[in-house]
């Protein structure tokens, strides 16, 4: 049986150093680990996020690198403890010029959220979950 947890998300990157600076200056994360190709952030619970070159993410995959706009398949969700919380953040991203997709709202399974995007486009949902 698989295990139920996830230890790394990885997003490919056109610009390394644009998401780079904007997960440091903006969400103000730390770098674990980096080099030319990859960045690596260590959050919470034994979470990994990592930052790749896209031409270096699509060799290692064994695809070619994605190069198009299209709708996303996936986004990533950081949890907040409040509907205050997830108001103030909203706020402060809003004053660091972050693309908001969507203002932060009550939504249909009853939790409290927001869309936001990274500099190319990775979706992003502030949200506080009361359920969990």
């Amino acid at each position: 049986m698989m295990r139920t947890q996830i230890n790394a998300v990885t997003i490919a990157a056109q610009d390394l150093l644009k998401l780079k600076t904007f997960y440091i200056d903006t969400f103000g994360w730390e770098i674990q680990s980096e080099s030319t190709d990859i960045v690596m952030f260590r959050l919470k619970h034994g979470l990994l996020l990592s930052i790749y070159k896209a031409e270096d993410h699509a060799r290692y995959l064994g695809s070619e690198p994605i190069t198009t706009e299209i709708l996303p398949k996936t986004y990533l969700t950081i949890y907040t403890g409040s509907l205050k919380e997830t108001d103030e953040l909203f706020m402060e991203l809003e004053s660091k010029q972050v693309n908001i997709v969507k203002k932060p709202a009550k939504v249909f399974w009853g939790g409290y959220a927001g869309i936001i995007t990274d500099p190319e486009q990775n979706y992003w949902e502030i949200c506080f979950n009361p359920f969990i």
